[in-house]
């Protein structure tokens, strides 16, 4: 090898990558980046999505949610101030045939609590608050039908009684203008209930859903 002559120890500009690879791996990353964009920013939701919003979702899940980068499943969310952004949840109270009275909370061990997807019932409390405040019955009933057919299944009958709570967020300072707040932040005065209802089987086998409307009036829900 002559003296002035260097050995070639890396690639030249004409040994690297071509025009035309270059363009590939520049689409698949502009594709890969603008999925991952439709993905995160779907978290908005509601009124934040538009119809081709959805659609484009729609399309990049099949490729994000084999690889768990799905986040509309997530229980972070947009937090807007207002109280359908608090927690929710079902107070379930379980009367036997017997008449042996058990409560649970929902979700929790008994139902709601699988890995599959753990904010369900956190969910449908949501939606069940959201729409009893709108007086809308059908919805509320419909979710606490299916609810309470599953634990009058799991204890052969009797009647279950289902309530939708809402659980304000404990302030930063416990007292505030004279009004003294519990240092529990799960104390029942942080509850709200918003719907009450009364799930049974009638003479014909059939689910029913009573509403509570008040303590000391209830009416039927179709």
């Amino acid at each position: 090898m002559p003296a002035n002559q260097s050995p070639n120890v890396g690639p030249t500009d004409e040994q690297g990558l071509s025009p035309t690879t270059r363009s590939i791996f520049s689409l698949l990353l502009f594709v890969y980046l603008f999925g991952m964009w439709v993905v995160v920013s779907s978290s908005l939701g509601g009124a934040y999505s538009s119809q081709l919003h959805e659609k484009l979702l729609n399309l990049f899940q099949l490729y994000t949610e084999p690889l768990n980068l799905e986040v509309r499943a997530s229980p972070y969310n947009l937090y807007s101030g207002t109280p359908a952004d608090y927690e929710h949840f079902f107070r379930v109270e379980v009367t036997n045939p017997a008449g042996e009275v058990q409560t649970y909370t929902i979700p929790g061990p008994e139902l709601g609590s699988g890995l599959k997807d753990p904010y369900r019932y956190e969910r449908l409390a949501k939606i069940v608050g959201v729409q009893a405040e709108v007086d809308d019955p059908t919805i509320p009933a419909e979710i606490s039908k299916g609810i309470g057919q599953y634990f009058l299944r799991q204890a052969g009958g009797g009647k279950v009684l289902i309530e939708c709570v809402r659980r304000r967020p404990q302030p930063m300072e416990l007292e505030i203008d004279g009004q003294q707040f519990a240092a529990d932040p799960r104390d029942a005065s942080y509850e709200n209930v918003l719907y009450r209802a009364t799930v049974l089987v009638d003479s014909e086998g059939a689910f029913q859903v009573i509403k509570e409307m008040a303590t000391e009036h209830v009416a039927p829900v179709e």
